[in-house]
């Protein structure tokens, strides 16, 4: 009985002890597959990157351009007296922290500093 128990241990460990090892050896195998799909997925997807990246420029520039558009003309139109409501308000300093994190230039900020401070 006890030799049953002994022999069903040892062989219970040599099974896994081979599915350790069948699974160290795929791991292995498995690697430098996985490399050369993923650059060969890079390589084919480096031309639609590229173009990904002149329109993320281009959407950039915009933002920041329409961000200098609404600044500007709501700076004109507190220089020159005419009210703004508080959620035309709320946006304006909505606008002018996204600006200044676009990297907005420095005319905008000093006639910022001016008029809302």
């Amino acid at each position: 009985m006890m030799e049953n128990m002994i022999l069903g241990i040892t062989s219970a460990t040599t099974i896994l002890n081979s599915i350790l090892v069948i699974a160290t050896f795929i791991n292995k195998v498995k690697r430098p597959v996985d490399n050369v799909i993923d650059n060969k997925f890079q390589s084919a997807l480096k031309p639609i990157n590229n173009k990904l990246d002149i329109i993320e420029e281009r959407i950039d520039k915009l933002d920041i351009h329409q961000c200098r558009s609404y600044l500007v003309d709501y700076l004109a139109d507190k220089e020159a007296g005419i009210e703004k409501n508080d959620i035309q308000t709320k946006r304006a300093y909505e606008i002018y922290d996204h600006y200044c994190e676009l990297g907005g230039n420095s005319f905008i900020h000093d006639k910022w500093e001016k008029l809302m401070k």
